[in-house]
C-alpha cells in the first residue's frame, strides 16, 4: 500500500475541519477530530518535503531521517531559510498538537485552519521551487 499524497491528506483534514465527509460528523461528535486533523496536516507536510527532495535531489530523498530532510531545506540545496523556518515551525506545532496530554487542550479549529493554510502554501512553494 502506498502512502497517501499530500493533497489527499490536506483534503481529508479539510473535511474534518468542516465536519463533512465519511468521518467528519462522527469525528466531531466523538471529539477526536482535532488531533486526527493535526496528524493529517503533518503527514501532508512530511510528504511534501519528501516529494520536493525526490524531484530536486534524489540523494537527499534517500535519507530516512525526516528531520534531516527538513534541516537541509535551509541549506544551499534547498529552497532557503524562509521556507525552512516556516516548515519547521509548522511541523513542531503540528507535532505538539498530535500528542495528547491530560493538562493540555486540543488545538482549536481556527488554529488548525491556519496551519492547514500554512502547509498548503508551503507545498505550493516547494512545488514551484523544483
Amino acid at each position: 500500500m502506498s502512502a497517501p499524497t499530500p493533497a489527499a491528506c490536506l483534503a481529508a483534514a479539510d473535511q474534518l475541519l468542516r465536519g463533512a465527509g465519511p468521518l467528519g460528523t462522527s469525528a466531531v461528535t466523538a471529539g477526536w477530530w482535532p488531533r486526527a486533523c493535526a496528524c493529517l496536516i503533518r503527514l501532508a507536510l512530511e510528504g511534501g518535503v519528501d516529494s520536493y527532495w525526490q524531484r530536486s535531489r534524489p540523494a537527499v530523498a534517500a535519507c530516512r531521517q525526516g528531520r534531516a530532510k527538513q534541516l537541509m531545506l535551509r541549506g544551499r540545496l534547498g529552497p532557503g531559510p524562509e521556507v525552512a523556518r516556516r516548515a519547521a515551525y509548522a511541523w513542531a506545532t503540528l507535532s505538539a498538537a498530535t500528542h495528547h496530554h491530560c493538562y493540555e487542550l486540543a488545538p482549536t479549529a481556527a488554529e488548525l485552519r491556519r496551519l492547514h493554510t500554512e502547509v498548503r502554501t508551503l507545498l505550493t512553494r516547494l512545488d514551484a521551487d523544483t
